[in-house]
C-alpha cells in the first residue's frame, strides 16, 4: 500500500477528497499530510446546503494522531464559497469540526485521556494548552447535548451535590434508567431547573413518567410548574422521607416527654432511638 493511499485509509477521507502528498520533516519532529478537494466537487454552504460558487482558499492546519513518535499535522486548502444569504463561509471538512485546530480522532484521543488523568497530566503528555484542552471539551460536551436533545427520558432524576471544601452545590439532573447527565446547573434555584425544563418539547416533559428527588422545595415547585400531573409524577427519595419521618417521631416524643415530666412522669426517658428502630429488629 502507497503512503498516500495509507494516509487516506488512516483518516477516513471521503470521496470529495484525497491525500496529494505526504512530507516527513526530522527537524520538527512532523509528519505533514497534504489534502486536498477534489477538481469539480459541487460546493455547498455548510450553514442552509444551498449550491454555492466558490470564492477562495485558505490554508489551515490540523493536528492529527501520531504516526509513530512523529507528531502528524494535516494541510489543507480550504475552498471559501460565496453563499447569497450567509456571504462568503468556508467548507466543512470531513475530518474536524469547524473552528478546531484538531482532528475529530485526535479529540476523541483527548477526551479518552481526561477520563483517565488530570487537565495538567493530559497537558503535559500530549503537550496541550489548557485552553485547547477547554476548548475539546466544550466540543464534546455540545456533540452530546445535541445527541441528547432527540432522548425522551422516562424517568429523571433531580439531585444536588457539594463540590469543593465549601457548602457550595450543583443541580443534577440525570436519565434513572440509562444514568446519563442531562443537565448541570450551578446552583440548587428554582429558576435554574425551570430553565432546563422549559428547553424541553412538549412530547419530551409529556415522556417524563416520574421525576424522584428529595425534599428540597425548589426543585419541587419548578416540577410542578413545568412538568403535566407533576403531583402524581413526584417520587420522594426514601432516605429524606426517613429522616423527616423520624424527626416529627422525635418532635412528637419530646413533647410528650416534656408534659409526662410536669406530671412527675418519666416514662419515656431513654427511649430516644427505640422510637426509631424498625418493629421487626425490636425484641
Amino acid at each position: 500500500m502507497r503512503t498516500k493511499e495509507f494516509y487516506a485509509r488512516i483518516l477516513g477521507i471521503d470521496e470529495g477528497w484525497r491525500v496529494a502528498d505526504v512530507e516527513l520533516i526530522l527537524s520538527t519532529g512532523e509528519v505533514q499530510v497534504f489534502v486536498e478537494q477534489r477538481p469539480k466537487v459541487k460546493q455547498e454552504c455548510p450553514i442552509c446546503g444551498v449550491p454555492s460558487p466558490g470564492y477562495d482558499k485558505r490554508r489551515r492546519q490540523w493536528r492529527h494522531l501520531d504516526t509513530c513518535q512523529y507528531k502528524t499535522i494535516l494541510v489543507a486548502d480550504v475552498p471559501r464559497i460565496k453563499c447569497k444569504e450567509h456571504g462568503v463561509v468556508i467548507v466543512k471538512v470531513p475530518w474536524a469540526e469547524p473552528g478546531s485546530r484538531f482532528s475529530a480522532l485526535f479529540e476523541t484521543l483527548v477526551i479518552d485521556w481526561l477520563n483517565e488523568a488530570s487537565t495538567q497530566a493530559v497537558s503535559r503528555q500530549l503537550k496541550l494548552s489548557w485552553n485547547a484542552i477547554d476548548g475539546i471539551m466544550q466540543r464534546a460536551v455540545k456533540r452530546g447535548m445535541a445527541r441528547r436533545a432527540s432522548l425522551e427520558p422516562k424517568h429523571i432524576g433531580v439531585d444536588e451535590t457539594a463540590f469543593r471544601k465549601r457548602h457550595d452545590y450543583v443541580a443534577v439532573v440525570s436519565d434513572q434508567d440509562t444514568g446519563h447527565v442531562l443537565h448541570v446547573a450551578e446552583d440548587r434555584k428554582k429558576a435554574n431547573l425551570k430553565d432546563w425544563y422549559d428547553g424541553l418539547s412538549d412530547e419530551q416533559k409529556t415522556a417524563i413518567k416520574s421525576v424522584s428527588m428529595d425534599m428540597w422545595p425548589a426543585f419541587i415547585n419548578a416540577t410542578l410548574e413545568s412538568i403535566p400531573d407533576a403531583e402524581e409524577k413526584i417520587a420522594f427519595d426514601k432516605f429524606h422521607v426517613a429522616k423527616y419521618l423520624g424527626d416529627a417521631v422525635d418532635k412528637v416524643r419530646r413533647q410528650e416527654h416534656k408534659a409526662l415530666m410536669a406530671e412527675g412522669r418519666y416514662d419515656l426517658k431513654g427511649t430516644k432511638y427505640s422510637w426509631q428502630y424498625n418493629p421487626q429488629n425490636m425484641n
